[in-house]
């Protein structure tokens, strides 16, 4: 059977914590259940702030009753289950994000790299809240 293969699209990070929590919810829920699948993210736009150090531990919100910080889930996502954030190189510098600024798992990326995950097999995952 072909391995499956998802490539999640973030967008935004502090304006729509929700598009991150949502987003990242779900990949830790998916490869929770199937840790054989590839799943990674694609950060683009403002979504490149996630992979800055520090970024993602101060964006939070309340959820079912409990706080939920980004940065603990993106800990979860690449410490857990080895999931890469590709980071498109064209929003880096628009968001004063140097290669040093990085977190682990992070990989500098040319916008047409998701176009090559995709005709690659990848399914695109993205969320519009």
């Amino acid at each position: 059977m072909e391995k499956k293969k998802y490539i999640f699209i973030l967008s935004h990070a502090t304006s729509n914590p929700i598009e991150a929590i949502g987003l990242m919810k779900i990949a830790m829920n998916m490869k929770a259940f199937d840790d054989s699948i590839e799943l990674d993210f694609f950060l683009i736009g403002e979504g490149v702030n996630l992979a800055k150090k520090g970024v993602a531990d101060t964006i939070s919100m309340e959820m079912e009753g409990q706080k939920v910080v980004v940065g603990e889930m993106l800990n979860t996502l690449i410490e857990d289950f080895d999931v890469k954030f590709f980071i498109c190189q064209a929003f880096m510098s628009a968001y004063g994000i140097s290669k040093d600024d990085l977190v682990k798992n992070t990989e500098i990326r040319a916008s047409s790299f998701l176009g090559e995950l995709m005709l690659d097999g990848r399914i695109p995952f993205q969320l519009n809240l």
